[in-house]
Formats: C-alpha cells, sequence, structure tokens
C-alpha cells in the first residue's frame, strides 16, 4: 500500500519488534510526515485525519480514544494526526484497530442511476482478498435490501439481471445466471421482507483459517435454500455438507458447447 512512499515502506516492514522500533523514531516519523503527499490514502480508506480508533487490545488505558478520530486526538493534543496515529499504534503494541471512513456513496438515487447503466455490473472489488481488513462479499444482499426493498431504485427483476445474468454472460458463461428448463440449477431462494446483513455494518472474527488464524466475515439472514445443480447446500444459513459444484473455466464451457453444437 505504501510504495508511494519510501519512507512509509520501510517503516511498515519488518517483524513487530522492528516495526516498533522504525515507528518509534523521530527522523523516520518526521520523514513520514513529508510524505504524507505523496501516500495513495484512498486505497486504505481515506485521508489518515479521518481515520477513527475502534479497537484497543490487550490496552485499557488506550480506550478513552475509541470512537475519536485522529484529526479531533490530534487537534486535542497539539500534535500531528501522523504522530497521533503512530504514538497510539506503538503504545497499543501495534494491536489497535483504526477503522476508515466511509468511502461509498450513501445516496440510493445517484447509486440507482450508475447501476441501471447499461455498461455497469454492480460488484466490490477484491471481494475476499483482504481477509483481515473487510469482506465485500456482501453487496448482493445490501442490493437488494438498498436499492429494491427500502428505496425502490430497482426492481427485483432489474437486480437478479444485473446480479445473476448480466455478470454470467460478460464472463462468457453463456448457459448460466438464468431460471431456463435445461440450464444447470443453481438457485437461491430467499425471504424478501426479512434479508439482512448480519451484523449489518461490523463484522464477525472467526478463527478458521491455517494455523489459527483468522479473517473477517458477515453473515446474512433471510436466505431460505441455496442449491447448485439442483442439490441443496444450504437452509436457512445452515450448511448442509452437499458439495455439488464443480470448478468451470471458460475454454472447458467453450469446448463443451462446441462438441454439443457438432453434435447436434
Amino acid at each position: 500500500m505504501y510504495d508511494s512512499s519510501p519512507a512509509w515502506n520501510q517503516a511498515t516492514q519488518g517483524s513487530r519488534e522492528e516495526r516498533l522500533v522504525k515507528l518509534s523514531d523521530p527522523e523516520a516519523r518526521k520523514q513520514m510526515i513529508a510524505e504524507e503527499d505523496v501516500l495513495v490514502t484512498m486505497g486504505v480508506g481515506g485521508p489518515i485525519e479521518g481515520l477513527t480508533i475502534q479497537e484497543t487490545p490487550d490496552h485499557p488505558e488506550l480506550e478513552k480514544y475509541i470512537g475519536r478520530s485522529l484529526g479531533e486526538i490530534a487537534a486535542a493534543e497539539g500534535k500531528h494526526h501522523i504522530e497521533a496515529m503512530l504514538d497510539i499504534g506503538v503504545a497499543g503494541e501495534l494491536k489497535v484497530v483504526f477503522r476508515t471512513n466511509e468511502l461509498s456513496s450513501t445516496d440510493p438515487k445517484k447509486t440507482g442511476e450508475l447501476v441501471r447503466n447499461q455498461h455497469v455490473i454492480p460488484g466490490v472489488s477484491d471481494g475476499g482478498a483482504h481477509t483481515k481488513f473487510f469482506t465485500g462479499g456482501s453487496f448482493t444482499t445490501d442490493l437488494i435490501v438498498w436499492l429494491v426493498r427500502e428505496s425502490g431504485e430497482l426492481t427485483l427483476e432489474q437486480a437478479h439481471y444485473r446480479l445473476s445474468y448480466l455478470p454470467a454472460q460478460a464472463a462468457g458463461f453463456n448457459d448460466r445466471g438464468f431460471l431456463r428448463e435445461g440450464a444447470p440449477a443453481d438457485i437461491i431462494v430467499y425471504d424478501f421482507e426479512n434479508l439482512k446483513r448480519v451484523p449489518e455494518v461490523d463484522y464477525e472474527v472467526a478463527h478458521d483459517f491455517p494455523a489459527d488464524e483468522w479473517r473477517r466475515i458477515q453473515r446474512a439472514e433471510g436466505y431460505r435454500w441455496i442449491m447448485v445443480n439442483g442439490v441443496v447446500t444450504f437452509i436457512d444459513g445452515q450448511c448442509t455438507n452437499a458439495t455439488p459444484g464443480e470448478l468451470l473455466r471458460l475454454n472447458q464451457l467453450a469446448q463443451s458447447e462446441q462438441l454439443a453444437a457438432s453434435a447436434g
């Protein structure tokens, strides 16, 4: 994230002990402040002064900062906002969790207009890449709840078209994304009125990676049945342990279609 700044790049690499030493060094901090303008801060949640303190694990003495922005803390303590961030981070042994600004639009009319555009496929980039920072896979539930049920900016038909048919066709999976006789029976049945993300804003933490590593997850309620190839894989959010799916490769699909055409 910090390749645009040699000072930040250097200071944020190494073991925790090495980083604590570097982030405490007055000269390193001075250079980090000087290079703030070249940081690509949109990639880490916007301007640094807008970040807020969310958690201070194992450090109750820092709990006074929770919910406050770095800009507010810096003004109250008479220091630069980067100094404030580094002071708190170092005092918390680099366990402190900073929450980023909301970067997405909260205006349903503007977002609805964008999503309805014929050249747009709604989605969230890096849906599973940043396991400790956020999880973007809930955008499908959010789109139906926010833009269909709550604001009426989309009809259900428009939402399903853009969440299922359109991305499948754009990716070249011509026999998927729709309900039709003879098509693979991948079907989701949900309770429209009770559909929601859980938790709605924040995330749970699951320790289900190898070596007990953790990741952030966000669940959903209201999904009654999920079927893959006609087999039920989830019932009311509970996994049935059925695994009827298979990996699809675009070139394999193209070959299958060619074979079917030649056989016909």
